[in-house]
């Protein structure tokens, strides 16, 4: 894709303002002072193009006051009435459109990106009937109207599935192929791929999704899975909400769930699960409850029809078992909450002990990691010797306290990791235990107040000698409320066991598919891509005067994709060389040449023959030259991005607003060059 010009349109009282600049297809170096409205224009064309975020944010607040309120010309202060910004782009295929956003517009919100089908602003021709599309609402990445899925389509992408943040998966951010793409000045130079938007999906590596589709890999997280990942997560949708409504329904009928487990299996046997009711003592599976309830109720209605037969004596012998039982429940209910209690109590134990454990557990991984930064910085302390007078020193402050062997930090670190599984693995058990007890309590209750109710009616039937059993009536009307809970609960049950099915055939299936995923991370294609790159950015590292370092010694990691030396992310190295000047070209400059290769790279990889990746040709540079960078080092970055066929450069620099180093840095090269005298806005004439 090729950005061919660029707009920018504001009405005024004054008349129109603004400006309008055309790129050439090669490098096009965009020169102006500090305060000439140089970011202006950058920011603008960024804008146009819908990719705001990477300058840190949506929508035209991230632009600056002069081309939405007010802008300052000779010693007046104009007052923007409206602006909007036109950006002409051109695809692989020769498709031009003309692209149109408000910046300020009484009408039109920013949300709006008009699409024409004409090069308007090279070729002047009429724009025609606009396409309106939108960016930033939910389905601009997806819907026919959104902004983001015509810009996807105009390039030629079809964008990958990436594994989402919530476990399941969503449309590779079109933005975050940007920022491999346009790099603005105030952050832009701080990482290798600095400003990736904040989007649902989950990266792991820093900029492993934007590198592996610019390029071709196949692999965007590695160690881990595809790009276009089998939806692990996806497959236990409904999970745990059909996991929890059980507990929940369980909990109220005082049923206790055995032998479900609180994590999908793919191996799932109905059979196998128990619905039991307990007293605390003992255990009735919930057919016997039925039963058990049934032949309660039988009893009762033939104890109804001899109620007025029975003598005041067997009246009174009901009467003493109620009693019998209503004492044998409160005990029932006293050992109940009293071991809940306890449980309660043990759990809060350990807890305190799994946090004072993970507490000691990261002391020592954070001592082991200084000692081992201390090793490579060669400390001698750090290697157990001191410093002084080099004799070794014992990794403890107990020798001669405690007897016998003693635990490193490696052995140490292994012993509490143990530990804290141990101790997580009893907070799950207690939590169950807890959970069973609860259910127990509350049905012991249940019970309680039942036949508190059923005694109470017993003293009342005797007392006025009634024909008809109040109690009897009262338990029986009990009874059948329970029989009828618990035959709802059962049903629930049966769909839920059901829905408990499906999840596990889905998770067998997703396993067994992974099972037949590559064993390793890259394709041997891959492997040689990664090698590629490798080769290109040493190359363009030596090009642009890189001296930190041994080019030689650097190699781009397979967990991230970024350099590293010696098994660390290269990045500032703040003890420089002698011949590394600290005034000229200190090591921050040398990180910002880092980036200039990598982003290079990215292009010369994609752009090599029989490795062919998705590199759309443009790259832009906001003040590149970061830290006093050397002119010859400008020079070579822009020798470099004017002999890779195919690219299109756009470099706004300042070249330290002096005269001889951009002349130093431009000498004989061939490029287009755009540059204005005083402010970039100015009166657009008719």
């Amino acid at each position: 894709m090729k950005i061919r010009a660029v707009k920018l349109r504001m009405t005024t009282a004054q008349g129109e303002f603004g400006f309008k600049f055309e790129f050439s297809r090669g490098l096009t170096v965009i020169r102006g002072s500090n305060s000439s409205g140089k970011s202006t224009f950058y920011n603008t064309l960024i804008y146009g193009l819908g990719m705001e975020e990477l300058i840190g944010g949506k929508g035209e607040k991230v632009l600056p006051y002069a081309v939405r309120e007010y802008f300052v010309q000779g010693d007046i202060r104009v007052t923007v009435e409206s602006s909007e910004v036109l950006v002409e782009l051109e695809n692989a295929s020769g498709r031009c459109v003309t692209l149109r956003r408000a910046i300020r517009d009484s009408m039109r919100q920013s949300k709006l990106v008009e699409v024409f089908e004409s090069a308007h602003l090279t070729e002047g021709t009429e724009l025609g009937m606009p396409q309106p599309t939108y960016l930033f609402d939910p389905g601009s990445a997806q819907k026919q109207e959104g902004y983001f899925h015509f810009l996807e389509g105009f390039m030629g992408y079809q964008l990958p599935q990436v594994p989402a943040t919530n476990g399941g998966v969503a449309k590779l951010y079109l933005q975050t192929i940007f920022a491999a793409l346009a790099v603005e000045q105030k952050r832009g130079w701080t990482d290798y791929i600095a400003n990736i938007p904040f989007s649902e999906f989950a990266t792991r590596a820093l900029g492993s999704p934007s590198s592996c589709w610019v390029w071709g890999c196949s692999s965007d997280r590695p160690n881990e899975r595809p790009l276009t990942p089998i939806p692990w997560r996806l497959t236990l949708t409904g999970a745990r909400p059909t996991y929890d409504t059980l507990r929940q329904a369980a909990a109220a009928n005082g049923v206790v769930i055995e032998g479900l487990s609180a994590t999908p299996v793919s191996m799932f046997d109905p059979a196998a699960i128990l619905f039991v009711k307990s007293d605390g003592n003992t255990k009735t599976t919930l057919l016997d409850q039925v039963s058990k309830l049934r032949a309660e109720h039988n009893a009762l209605g033939a104890k109804a029809e001899a109620y007025g037969k029975a003598s005041g004596a067997e009246a009174l012998q009901e009467l003493e078992v109620a009693s019998s039982e209503l004492q044998r429940l409160s005990v029932l209910h006293e050992r109940a909450t009293t071991n809940l209690t306890l449980q309660k109590a043990a759990l809060d134990e350990l807890r305190l002990l799994l946090s004072e454990s993970s507490e000691d557990l990261e002391r020592n991984k954070t001592a082991l990691k200084l000692r081992k930064l201390g090793a490579q910085m060669e400390i001698e302390v750090a290697t157990d010797h001191c410093p002084t007078c080099h004799q070794a020193v014992d990794d403890t402050l107990l020798v001669g306290i405690v007897t016998g062997p003693q635990m490193d930090l490696n052995t140490n670190i292994d012993y509490l990791d143990s530990q804290r599984k141990m101790l997580q693995n009893q907070i799950n058990g207690a939590v169950e235990e807890i959970r069973q007890s609860e259910i127990t309590v509350a049905d012991v209750a249940a019970r309680l107040a039942a036949i508190h109710d059923y005694r109470n009616s017993l003293r009342g039937d005797v007392s006025t000698g009634m024909a008809e059993s109040r109690a009897i009536v009262r338990r029986q009307i009990q009874i059948d409320l329970e029989l009828s809970n618990l035959q709802a609960f059962k049903t629930q049950a049966e769909a839920l066991m059901f829905t408990f099915g499906e999840i596990a055939d889905r998770l067998a299936a997703n396993q067994g598919d992974r099972r037949a995923l590559p064993k390793e991370t890259y394709s041997d294609v891959d492997v040689s891509r990664i090698s590629l790159f490798e080769k290109h950015f040493r190359g363009n590292a030596s090009s642009f005067g890189y001296e930190s370092a041994e080019i030689a010694d650097i190699r781009i990691s397979l967990d991230t994709l970024t350099p590293i030396l010696s098994e660390l992310e290269l990045r500032e190295i703040l003890r420089p060389k002698a011949q590394t000047s600290l005034t000229a070209d200190s090591s921050a400059s040398d990180f910002v040449r880092l980036i200039w290769s990598y982003l290079l790279a990215l292009y010369q990889t994609s752009a090599t023959r029989g490795f062919e990746g998705q590199h759309p040709g443009l790259l832009l540079m906001d003040e590149p030259g970061q830290h006093s960078m050397r002119s010859a080092s400008q020079r070579a970055l822009l020798q470099l991005l004017i002999a890779q066929p195919g690219l299109q450069a756009i470099v706004a620099a300042s070249f330290d607003e002096d005269e001889s180093v951009f002349m130093t840095a431009t000498a004989g090269l061939a490029f287009h060059l755009i540059q204005w005298e005083g402010k970039v806005i100015q009166p657009i004439s008719a």
